[in-house]
């Protein structure tokens, strides 16, 4: 159980200083059980080209590893379901506390979970993009899990590119790709995050490392605009120190806490 005065802090706060936009990052997908890059054994710590180009560019230097390394993680994704932490942010949001979550992850949960204003800065890897006229076209979870293995089973050798020849075109003829956001490529929803930074009382930071620019720049925004902004982490994290409030534990544990003392409250 976590420290009822930060967890008694943290409630007052927001329901004092609405609204609230939340900030995830990989921490609350682990959560539920989708494995990090930074994670011992992770992407990062195998291969050198992981830290400055990420999984486009592992795939690039290793293909014939891409269906195996795709494999794993796919695994994780089609295995996840939101936790705890995901349907805390869902109640804050039913009772009228929190306005928007803006996420680094790109694995759907927190729209499978029921939020309902989700600004996904590294895209959904569930959703198809057309290279040419640029429609987005979100697949059925099951039939786009089925698709993927289909095309992993059929090539030997694997890199991002590869997979993306062999998904369907878009009606306008166009080829298409994951929608995701790979090194080095613009995010996503930046513009409508940045008004939500500047527009919010409190902004929640939750399972973010906050050293992934620019989404590590927006709680500082939300900051000197005037919000208070709180931070849930199992450990300090690069924006701790800008922080006005610190609560160590994982968001599935500590933000179901806050929601059962503002139930009380209310």
């Amino acid at each position: 159980m976590i420290d009822s005065k930060p967890i008694e802090k943290t409630a007052q706060l927001i329901s004092s200083r609405r609204p609230v936009v939340a900030l995830s990052g990989a921490g609350i997908s682990k959560e539920s059980g989708i494995y990090t890059y930074r994670d011992p054994g992770g992407l990062w710590d195998r291969y050198p080209e992981g830290s400055s180009g990420g999984i486009l560019a592992v795939l690039r230097n290793h293909p014939e590893e891409g269906a195996k390394i795709l494999k794993k993680f796919l695994a994780g994704l089609r295995s996840a379901k939101p936790n705890l932490g995901h349907l805390a942010l869902v109640h804050l949001e039913k009772m009228g506390y929190l306005r928007a979550v803006i996420t680094q992850n790109i694995d759907n949960l927190h729209i499978e979970a029921g939020s309902s204003r989700v600004l996904e800065l590294h895209g959904n890897f569930l959703r198809l993009r057309c290279t040419n006229c640029g429609k987005k076209r979100k697949l059925d979870r099951e039939e786009y899990f089925v698709m993927v293995a289909e095309i992993l089973d059929r090539l030997r050798r694997l890199t991002m590119e590869d997979l993306f020849s062999q998904l369907p075109r878009c009606s306008c003829g166009g080829n298409s790709r994951i929608d995701f956001v790979g090194f080095g490529e613009l995010v996503q929803d930046f513009p409508e995050a940045i008004a939500e930074a500047e527009t919010c009382g409190l902004m929640l930071i939750l399972g973010t490392s906050g050293v992934v620019h620019p989404a590590a720049s927006i709680p500082l925004l939300a900051k000197s605009k005037g919000a208070i902004v709180v931070e849930v982490n199992p450990n300090r994290t690069a924006l701790t120190e800008h922080v006005d409030l610190f609560l160590r534990g994982k968001t599935g544990e500590v933000l179901p806490q806050v929601v059962e003392v503002l139930y009380i409250a209310s």
